[in-house]
């Protein structure tokens, strides 16, 4: 997961940088609502590599891991001094309804922030959803291509 992410962020990260209306500031993960221990794993295995301060976010104890909807208030984040200045970069370790994601973007803009970009590095499809089939027919040849950015798509 490392390397995926340090590699998609040496090719791409100018695309989400004009996005986000430049280069992010700072980095969040997507925190887990099974009440793991913190720092959430994948902040472990990125540490310091993307050289960018880490911003904390606290999921309310309302929600638990079953909830698969957007949450106003599923998250709570404090942004450091002059919150619009601030470009979180989310990361997810694993994209499934993209309910936290989206709770947590809107928190960060809720808290100041003018801008946020999401990046996933997995996705979690179950085949036996309808709505799941249109990407399994999709990449059933295989497709992947770091190079090409899925900002530009």
């Amino acid at each position: 997961m490392l390397a995926l992410l340090l590699l998609f962020l040496h090719r791409h990260l100018d695309c989400v940088a004009g996005r986000l209306g430049g280069a992010p500031t700072h980095v969040v993960v997507v925190p887990s609502t099974r009440g793991k221990a913190h720092p959430h794993p994948l902040q472990d295995l990125i540490g310091d590599r993307l050289r960018l301060p880490w911003l904390a976010a606290l999921p309310s104890p309302r929600y638990g891991s079953e909830t698969r909807t957007f949450q106003r208030d599923w998250f709570t984040v404090q942004l450091p001094g002059q919150s619009g200045s601030i470009r979180p970069l989310i990361l997810d370790d694993t994209w499934t309804t993209g309910s936290r994601a989206q709770s947590l973007a809107y928190a960060l803009k809720k808290a100041g922030a003018p801008s946020v970009a999401v990046l996933v590095l997995g996705r979690h499809i179950r085949p036996e959803h309808a709505a799941s089939q249109p990407l399994l027919k999709a990449i059933e040849d295989p497709m992947f291509d770091l190079s090409a950015c899925a900002i530009e798509r």
